[in-house]
């Protein structure tokens, strides 16, 4: 598919993650671009978030690694440049169930 096409995902996967995760996250919508930089409530680990959707087989980027002094300890980067289907809305389900658990 045509990298012009990637940008026009984008919306599916936002609808979906404002359904999906709880209240108070913040995202940054990419100007022309694909990836979503999700602000996740300030208790929630990136990094263990990561953990858990890595079992899951569910590829996200957890927020410190884009830090050399580990910054964005709550913040997750998503693709949005695959075609939308019931299973990457599915994995969004499960993303925003695992952030809700780590919430507490």
């Amino acid at each position: 598919p045509s990298r012009s096409r990637y940008p026009a995902r984008v919306p599916s996967m936002t609808a979906s993650l404002i359904e999906a995760f709880p209240e108070g996250i913040k995202l940054a919508r990419p100007t022309g671009g694909f990836v979503l930089w999700i602000e996740l409530p300030e208790n929630v680990s990136a990094l263990k978030l990561h953990e858990r959707a890595l079992a899951e087989k569910i590829s996200i980027a957890p927020g410190p690694m884009f830090s050399a002094t580990q910054s964005f300890p709550n913040f997750i980067r998503l693709n949005c440049g695959y075609p939308w289907s019931s299973d990457l809305e599915r994995a969004v389900g499960m993303l925003g169930q695992m952030v809700r658990k780590l919430k507490v």
